[in-house]
């Protein structure tokens, strides 16, 4: 396993972005994760958007342009799964 480490330090860097990450090991709404993360649903778009742009979350159903579904991929369970080792 090769790590991206510029992405690794990018997501380092927000308490956020990692935690958004955790939580779409299940499929998830911008709303939902605002929801659970006690976000705004304007910051929680915007998290995901920058994490898509990075290509460390797909959207499922991108033909929709309210409700999309968001899951992170094996990058992101990377970089969660070193992430989690350095914390300790």
């Amino acid at each position: 396993m090769t790590l991206n480490w510029g992405l690794v330090g990018y997501v380092k860097r927000s308490k956020n972005r990692q935690q958004v990450l955790r939580i779409l090991s299940i499929p998830l709404s911008p709303s939902d994760i605002a929801k659970k993360l006690k976000i705004s649903l304007t910051h929680a778009s915007k998290i995901i958007r920058e994490l898509n742009a990075k290509g460390l979350v797909k959207c499922l159903n991108e033909e929709l342009k309210v409700g999309r579904i968001y899951q992170k991929n094996k990058v992101a369970d990377e970089i969660l799964d070193y992430l989690s080792k350095t914390d300790k």
